[in-house]
């Protein structure tokens, strides 16, 4: 599998679901800005005969005599798809057409044409199996239920599921922004950074200040955050101590009720339905495991990891608003364990076995050998 953050495909689950002008309007909104290419793939099942979609087809199939082809469109306009995606403003694009079965090979040689340095938006579904991009989106049409194969098999890979009603999308173009020739979702959520603890396994040391990389840890976390997010708050009794960051700080309701307390404060501060909450000692954000927790929170109150059977993360975890009842109820009866909140909302667990990335910081053992350890930098691409 190749990794390209420079690459963004574009899949669909059918047919009517705005996919070509959702990567035109991409397009055309960074090209002014930089370079950019784009991409049209169109894999072709190996069949004898007629058309595999069934009557006597577009020629696409019985054209292709290799196991792949690549054309350059050089006529900008509204006919096909290609043309629409050169008129929109994209400096280069290529129509790969594929037999499914030489993807890989197909892949290898159009990546010849395309610079490192490039944004490329991509039209297709079977691409991602051999390809993962910084962002795989899947449009579909709200009045079609079906999913067609090519998407079937690579949905679950998706990084947002986008809905069209044969008007607009429920996730528009510029939520998606490029940074550091990445493509990244800005997410219709807040983020919450819990730094009202104590510190008390860390020998005095406040966690939240250690420094990682020559920042603060919080400022660290925050920074890998905030082009994710519509907003970003602390939940800390302390304001000046966090007024460097220039970021809402909420203190507890009521102090000394434990971190139940602190989210739910922040979660009456916050001005998005959905929230993701960490703790300020965990130096290494895993970015695609956190949109993958809020585009399952859809269906759920929260979105939680877990390893085993019983080993929750609850202070790296989505939250929503509707959970602020019962936070109140069990606090009220003083209780303040954050799974309580189970019993009385609907909870979506993710696997968090694959977790070699995730660092908890508690103990000033475990701040020395994180800054000793090579690589601490990286964020993991792998889901736990």
């Amino acid at each position: 599998m190749i990794f390209r953050e420079n690459f963004i495909i574009i899949g669909s689950t059918g047919r009517n679901t705005g996919k070509t002008e959702f990567a035109c309007r991409l397009i055309q909104r960074y090209s002014a800005q930089q370079e950019c290419y784009a991409v049209k793939v169109t894999s072709i099942n190996r069949v004898e005969g007629k058309c595999p979609r069934g009557g006597d087809g577009c020629g696409v199939c019985s054209s292709l005599k290799d196991d792949f082809e690549i054309l350059e469109e050089k006529t900008a306009g509204k006919v096909k798809d290609t043309q629409r995606l050169l008129a929109s403003g994209a400096k280069r694009v290529f129509w790969l057409k594929v037999f499914t079965d030489s993807l890989q090979k197909g892949l290898d040689a159009l990546l010849q044409y395309i610079p490192d340095h490039v944004p490329v938006v991509v039209e297709s579904n079977r691409l991602r199996n051999v390809l993962e991009p910084g962002l795989f989106i899947v449009i579909k049409n709200l009045n079609d239920k079906n999913v067609k194969a090519s998407c079937a098999g690579v949905i679950h890979l998706a990084s947002k599921i986008i809905e069209f009603d044969n008007m607009n999308w429920n996730f528009p173009p510029d939520r998606i922004i490029i940074k550091n020739n990445a493509w990244l979702i800005r997410e219709f959520a807040t983020a919450i950074v819990l730094a009202g603890g104590k510190s008390s396994r860390m020998g005095g040391m406040d966690k939240s200040l250690l420094p990682i990389h020559g920042k603060p840890m919080i400022a660290q976390i925050i920074s890998q955050l905030e082009n994710h997010f519509d907003e970003i708050i602390v939940g800390a009794n302390d304001r000046e101590k966090y007024k460097f960051l220039q970021l809402p700080v909420i203190p507890d309701i009521a102090p000394d009720k434990g971190p139940l307390m602190g989210i739910l404060s922040c979660l009456k501060a916050s001005s998005n339905d959905v929230n993701f909450i960490t703790a300020c000692d965990i130096p290494v954000m895993n970015l695609k495991l956190v949109h993958n927790m809020i585009r399952l929170s859809i269906d759920y109150d929260i979105v939680m990891p877990v390893s085993g059977e019983s080993h929750y993360e609850p202070l790296y975890a989505v939250y929503k608003k509707n959970v602020i009842p019962t936070a109140e109820a069990i606090l009220k009866n003083n209780g303040r364990k954050i799974i309580e909140l189970f019993n009385y909302s609907k909870v979506r667990f993710v696997d968090f076995e694959n977790s070699n990335w995730y660092e908890n910081l508690n103990r000033k053992d475990d701040y020395m050998n994180f800054i000793k350890a090579k690589d601490t930098t990286q964020c993991y691409r792998d889901l736990p």
